[in-house]
């Protein structure tokens, strides 16, 4: 087995309107342009390296991808809590970013929207303070695991629009969130 790379460092991203989608990941994500040769390309970054995401304008002959296809489904974003998540998820929202879906994962939890360009973004936020603890809590739940390895759908509308504590819909709450 080869020895485990570091991580990720970017993600680039084709845009039907390069302009928009900046403008969008700026007021969304706080995101600066470090790089840019406008309306082509933009390297962004939140701040911690050059970049961390780059955006391409699509040659006019490109066709809009299909939702249901093989290839990328989404990219994450750690923000490091709910709360940050719920910000993040407001902002979008002022955007009329479309929402997807709400998961708590039982290591996390992820509220999916779609950029301009519809790729999806789960802003994703850890349940334990550890990789161990996070091993060992799906090492707890492989039973579990086996016939829902996705999770639970969280019900955020309520959470945001009555500032309540989350519940999954089935009323339970989800797994414990801690901060790293």
């Amino acid at each position: 087995m080869a020895e485990a790379t570091k991580f990720f460092t970017h993600v680039a991203l084709y845009c039907r309107d390069v302009n928009k989608t900046i403008d969008w990941y700026s007021k969304v994500f706080g995101m600066k342009v470090h790089a840019s040769a406008p309306g082509r390309f933009a390297a962004m970054s939140f701040g911690y390296r050059h970049h961390d995401l780059a955006l391409v304008q699509a040659p006019a002959e490109f066709k809009d991808p299909q939702r249901q296809q093989v290839g990328l489904y989404h990219f994450a974003v750690d923000t490091g809590s709910f709360e940050e998540s719920m910000r993040i998820f407001e902002r979008a929202k002022a955007l009329d970013s479309e929402f997807v879906k709400a998961i708590d994962h039982r290591i996390g939890n992820g509220v999916y929207v779609r950029d301009p360009d519809g790729n999806m973004i789960e802003l994703w936020n850890e349940a334990h303070d550890t990789m161990a603890e996070a091993v060992a809590s799906l090492g707890s739940r492989k039973e579990e695991f086996k016939t829902n390895p996705i999770g639970f759908p969280l019900d955020i509308d309520a959470t945001v629009a009555e500032n309540k504590p989350v519940r999954k819909k089935d009323g339970a709450p989800p797994s414990p969130i801690t901060h790293r």
